[in-house]
C-alpha cells in the first residue's frame, strides 16, 4: 500500500536537522582549532571563520529539514535553525554563565539565524510539472 519508506515524526526531522547542525559546528570548530594552533589561520581570522561555520551548519541542518518536513520550507528551515541555535546558547550558559548578545555571540546567532534563512529560501521543493495532454489537428 504504501511506497516502501516508513514516514518519521515530524517533531523527529527537526531534531535531526538540528543534530546534523550540531555535528556540523562542532567538526568545523574542531578543524578551525587546529588551524589556529598550526599557524595556518591567524588568530585574528579564526572568529570570522568560526562565524562562517557556524552559518554552513546551520544551512546544512536546515536542508535536511526542509527536504523532510511537510511543512512549508522557510518554516522547516527556520525551525531547524532555532534548534540549533538554542542549544549552542544552552551550551554556552552551562559553560560560561552569561552571554554577551551584543559582542561575539549576537554574530554568531545572526549567521546561524542567515544559514537557517538561506536554506529556507533555497530549498524549495520542485514542483512536478502537470503533462498536458497532446492536441491533436482536427480532420475536416
Amino acid at each position: 500500500m504504501g511506497n516502501g519508506r516508513k514516514q518519521t515524526a515530524l517533531w523527529l526531522v527537526f531534531v535531526e536537522g538540528a543534530a546534523l547542525s550540531l555535528g556540523i559546528y562542532l567538526l568545523l570548530t574542531v578543524l578551525l582549532s587546529a588551524l589556529v594552533v598550526k599557524a595556518v589561520l591567524p588568530e585574528e581570522g579564526s572568529f570570522p571563520a568560526v562565524a562562517a561555520s557556524c552559518c554552513l551548519a546551520s544551512f546544512a541542518g536546515a536542508m535536511l529539514s526542509v527536504r523532510r518536513s511537510s511543512w512549508g520550507s522557510l518554516a522547516s528551515a527556520m525551525v531547524s535553525a532555532a534548534g540549533f541555535l538554542l542549544a549552542v546558547v544552552a551550551v554556552a550558559l552551562l559553560c560560561w554563565q552569561q552571554i554577551t548578545w551584543l559582542g561575539r555571540w549576537g554574530v554568531l546567532l545572526l549567521c546561524g539565524a542567515g544559514g537557517g534563512l538561506l536554506a529556507g529560501l533555497l530549498g524549495g521543493r520542485r514542483r512536478k510539472r502537470k503533462r498536458r495532454p497532446v492536441r491533436r489537428g482536427r480532420k475536416a
